[in-house]
């Protein structure tokens, strides 16, 4: 098989601010895995205070990496053994192969995985200077058809997080959907009294609110608190995984946030995601703030999880300079998955 590696860079249209870090622009790899008159591609951007690997480590793992040619998804665990400790570059290699095998037999990739739908609903990630701009954003989100709404808190002082909360839950009303997200911004004490104050808004969920090791102050948080509690990065170290979602005396958190680039890859995440609905655990998928393929894989993945209980955080489109609409961009707050081989983009 012939194999091609790239890179890429992506700019984003505004920054985003997280309590971890703030992001202006992204740098990743784009891969392209060729044999037998079929192509396949796959990408990342490898962001390593959310989970990954850094990108020079990434690129080397995939440049060491020689792809062969197989029959089935299954036999793709072995076959990607040599990169299970660069989670990023397995993604973007197991995504390129994927793909090669969805086109060979002419299909959708989420055909590749499992029964699934055609369509995915999506939150809108808003972002606002102040408590009136972050309002109108969430309005105008509202407008365009979205039904959940995700803020990022934990790097504003908790009263200015509030101000920003209750200006959002006024401005769009009772019926629409708001999650925060703290990324492990908060200590355990905080979490619990910011939430506990925070009862009023009828908050969705939070995004992990505190460290991503601390697997028991999350145990507390998620059955003692007062709002549904979701882990993001904590899933980021494969040997917590099995803790979070140990039932005696019950998981950790009632929602799992998978991001394809820090677990590995979409049949991993999948497993993971049927390993918690065992135990009555949601989940659902985010990006990495990353590019067309692999937005368009997560959706894949997405549509294809056990259940449909949360909205899913693939509309990033719009945050980028120069990014186009494509058959991934929402409408409606909704994506509908392109009936074509391959990823459709």
């Amino acid at each position: 098989m012939k194999f091609e590696i790239t890179r890429a860079s992506l700019r984003l249209a505004r920054r985003v601010t997280t309590s971890r870090a703030v992001l202006h622009e992204r740098e990743g790899l784009q891969v392209t895995i060729s044999g037998d008159g079929v192509s396949g591609r796959g990408e990342t951007f490898p962001l390593p205070a959310f989970g990954t690997e850094p990108l020079g480590q990434a690129e080397a793992a995939i440049r060491a990496f020689a792809p062969q040619p197989f029959a089935a998804v299954e036999e793709l665990t072995l076959a990607l053994a040599p990169l299970e400790a660069t989670p990023a570059a397995r993604f973007a290699v197991e995504c390129a192969l994927l793909e090669w095998l969805a086109r060979r037999r002419g299909i959708p990739v989420a055909l590749l995985l499992g029964e699934g739908r055609a369509d995915v609903a999506v939150n809108a990630l808003i972002e606002g200077a102040d408590a009136a701009s972050l309002a109108d954003e969430a309005k105008r989100a509202v407008d365009a058809g979205f039904r959940t709404l995700k803020i990022k808190v934990g790097s504003k002082s908790v009263s200015v997080d509030a101000q920003r909360l209750h200006a959002v839950r006024l401005a769009v009303g009772a019926e629409v959907a708001l999650r925060i997200d703290a990324n492990g911004g908060w200590s355990e004490g905080t979490a619990r009294s910011t939430l506990r104050g925070l009862e009023s808004l009828a908050l969705e969920l939070c995004e992990q609110p505190v460290a991503a090791h601390d697997v028991e102050a999350l145990r507390r948080l998620a059955y003692l608190g007062p709002v549904p509690i979701a882990v993001d990065e904590g899933l980021a170290d494969a040997s917590l995984r099995a803790r979070l979602l140990e039932a005696d005396p019950r998981p950790a958190a009632h929602v799992l946030v998978l991001k394809p680039a820090v677990l590995g890859g979409l049949v991993p995440a999948l497993a993971l995601a049927r390993a918690a609905a065992e135990v009555g655990v949601a989940a659902y998928v985010t990006t990495m703030l990353d590019g067309s393929i692999a937005r368009a894989a997560a959706t894949h993945l997405a549509a294809v999880l056990p259940a449909q209980t949360h909205a899913h955080g693939l509309s990033t489109v719009e945050l980028f300079e120069g990014a186009g609409r494509d058959a991934f961009t929402p409408k409606g707050g909704v994506i509908t998955l392109p009936d074509s081989a391959g990823w459709g983009v």
